[in-house]
């Protein structure tokens, strides 16, 4: 199979959200956008039911008096959710969606920073809102301001369905989640938000099917799991919590599912913890090695070697995507054996936010992918820029911070990189965690915890820093029931042997140990000092 760059994919041009919703209600009809389980019923909602309970929604909040305002957005993962980030933002009204596990101090900092005037929530989380002096709808009555739209419109009332966006301007305020300082409001357009979709799956080809469960609040989730899907037509399974995430798997089948790099280990080892239960062990590593050989040979028997195996999934699943952070790539490999495609990308929710995409035939394991069409990438300095309509507008009521973000039209993600000669993107660190020794080297701690993670098996977590002039390696290790101070010296003796390897001023000079998990982000990324 050769790996170079092939024709894009031919996706529908829709120019904003709202225009993607008559779209779908238009091409997909009758069939299943969202689906889920309540108790032991199964709830379906066609592409139709979306337009009809986004239209009365959007038409609810207009007669309320909420037009041109900001609006917050605060619940677990729902079909309600959905209809009213899009009600939302595609009647006028700026949308600002908000992270659920944050504290009610932090929800009140986004509602007050973004100026919302009023913040929609979920039951569940209404407790959380507590100290946001603005109007609130609770989601708890979302039957109520369907009817009460739907009344409106057939009464004649037609603000919101008449209403024309505006593609350019402001129409969604994500707060990036930011692992050493206070979230900066991003301003995000409808074209910014369209673009990216469409260039997303210009660039990859997904399998039929998914089950959402990032978080919606966060633009992956968001882009991942519903304007995606939407475009092309594709039903969504909504996980209702991590917990019974694998069990959903199974139920939904799907053909893809987009998850964090933390869940995808769990997934893997999970496989390989049944197999070790059922004292399958060696037959499936013996099975492996033989699919690779007919493999190298043109004959691919995974899906029937290792049914029992993607039963457990559902029996379709031929795709995870993974994206939020570094992907480790023994796990590509692992999924591969058994018929599985791990791909990954890269993105910022200032671009909206996925900017790069492997893609099935042009791909390069250790890259991040082929960066989107239409989309301008730069390495300047060592950092990655972008330019182009997925780009943000700016920090909401902060110049000094958008000031500092852009290089004339470019904006500087911070982030590490390079090109290949292939067009090819692959990501080295952030800048701002470059470790500047006296010496005039720049290490990139990054690059030192990946080589830890591949190379160290016993190493669960680590964060590399510079502390007086040298290399600190912070290290969480594997549980073990016992021989815990074993499995520390042995990986000090593994560490004193990768920096045999290593230039002098890369070596790590002090290894220390952790009794507990780093503190991480609510995207599960480890909060760096």
């Amino acid at each position: 199979m050769s790996n170079k760059k092939y024709p894009y994919n031919d996706i529908p041009k829709t120019q904003d959200l709202k225009e993607m919703v008559d779209f779908c209600a238009k091409t997909y009809g009758d069939d299943t956008a969202f689906w889920y389980t309540k108790g032991k019923d199964e709830i379906r909602h066609s592409f139709k039911d979306v337009q009809a309970d986004v239209y009365a929604m959007g038409t609810y909040l207009h007669s309320i008096g909420l037009k041109n305002a900001h609006i917050a957005l605060v619940g677990e993962n729902s079909y309600e959710w959905i209809v009213c980030y899009l009600a939302v933002i595609c009647g006028g009204n700026v949308i600002v969606p908000v992270d659920k596990e944050q504290t009610p101090e932090d929800i009140q900092y986004v509602v007050e920073k973004s100026e919302a005037t009023a913040i929609i929530h979920s039951k569940v989380y209404a407790d959380k809102t507590d100290l946001c002096n603005v109007q609130k709808i609770s989601m708890e009555s979302f039957a109520d301001y369907i009817a009460k739209g739907r009344e409106l419109i057939a009464g004649g009332e037609k603000s919101f369905v008449d209403h024309k966006v505006d593609r350019e301007v402001m129409a969604a305020i994500v707060f990036t989640s930011g692992t050493t300082s206070k979230p900066k409001g991003a301003m995000l357009t409808h074209k910014s938000l369209m673009t990216d979709a469409i260039t997303s799956l210009m660039n990859l080809s997904i399998p039929k099917g998914t089950v959402l469960m990032l978080p919606l609040y966060h633009t992956f989730g968001f882009m991942a799991g519903v304007a995606c899907q939407m475009l092309v037509g594709f039903p969504v399974f909504i996980n209702s919590s991590l917990k019974k995430l694998l069990s959903d798997i199974k139920y939904a089948a799907p053909g893809h599912v987009s998850v964090v790099p933390m869940v995808l280990k769990v997934m893997y080892n999970k496989i390989w913890d049944n197999i070790r239960k059922q004292g399958k062990e060696k037959l499936v590593k013996t099975m492996i090695k033989v699919s690779n050989g007919l493999l190298k040979v043109g004959v691919d028997m995974r899906r029937v070697f290792f049914k029992q195996i993607l039963d457990a999934f559902g029996g379709n699943l031929e795709m995870i995507i993974s994206g939020g952070s570094a992907l480790d790539e023994k796990y590509v490999a692992g999924f591969k054996e058994l018929g599985i495609t791990v791909t990954s990308g890269y993105g910022i929710t200032e671009c909206s936010p996925i900017v790069a995409t492997m893609r099935t035939k042009h791909y390069a394991p250790a890259s991040v992918g082929a960066v989107h069409p239409g989309v301008e990438c730069r390495i300047k300095d060592g950092e990655i820029q972008i330019k182009g309509d997925i780009v943000f507008l700016g920090y909401y009521k902060d110049e000094e911070a958008t000031k500092a973000a852009f290089d004339g039209e470019w904006f500087k993600t911070g982030d590490l990189g390079y090109l290949d000669d292939d067009g090819l993107l692959y990501i080295s660190g952030r800048e701002k965690n470059l470790i500047i020794l006296s010496n005039g080297k720049n290490v990139s701690p990054e690059e030192l915890e990946a080589l830890l993670y591949d190379t160290i098996d016993e190493i669960e977590e680590v964060v590399v820093s510079g502390e007086d002039d040298h290399i600190v390696a912070e290290v969480y290790p594997a549980q073990v029931e016992e021989g815990a101070d074993e499995v520390k010296d042995g990986i000090k003796a593994k560490i004193t042997e990768l920096n045999r390897k290593l230039p002098t001023f890369k070596k790590i000079v002090d290894v220390r140990f952790r009794n507990e998990e780093f503190p991480k982000t609510t995207t599960k990324k480890i909060k760096r000092k």
